[in-house]
């Protein structure tokens, strides 16, 4: 009786959490998707690259890619830059813009949310690390 109950509520528990898993939006840009920066890595001209902190380095811990609207953004609005061009190539969502003399590049794994970005000046890069999810 008690292996008949624990089967009936595992197999109540796998319904009730199955749409919650069939339901989340795909990392495909199909979807808004809002990404986390954990490493940023700051690389001057000369080539002494450095592990830094998005504040040190001027970039938002935080940034909502809506590729529909064809913009990268921070979470409150307040900086913004166009995407202008968008690809989605074996598995991976690649975006690329231009803003302020700068270029900017983001790769985003549709599987496991990986974000990796690079942002090129003429006195150096930025290479940002991170995670994205499709809310």
């Amino acid at each position: 009786m008690r292996t008949l109950f624990g089967i009936g509520v595992v197999v109540l528990l796998g319904l009730g959490l199955a749409p919650a898993f069939t339901f989340a939006a795909p990392m495909d840009g199909s979807a808004p998707m809002l990404c986390a920066v954990n490493n940023v890595t700051d690389c001057p001209r000369s080539g002494d690259c450095e592990r830094s902190s998005a504040e040190a380095a001027e970039v938002p811990g935080f940034v909502r890619i809506d590729v529909a609207k064809r913009l990268l953004s921070t979470v409150d609005g307040a900086r913004t830059s166009p995407i202008a061009t968008f690809q989605r190539n074996n598995g991976r969502l690649m975006l690329q813009g231009m803003q302020n003399e700068r270029a900017w590049a983001v790769i985003v794994n549709e599987q496991t949310g990986q974000m990796s970005a690079t942002i090129g000046e003429d006195d150096g890069a930025i290479i940002i690390a991170g995670t994205c999810i499709a809310p």
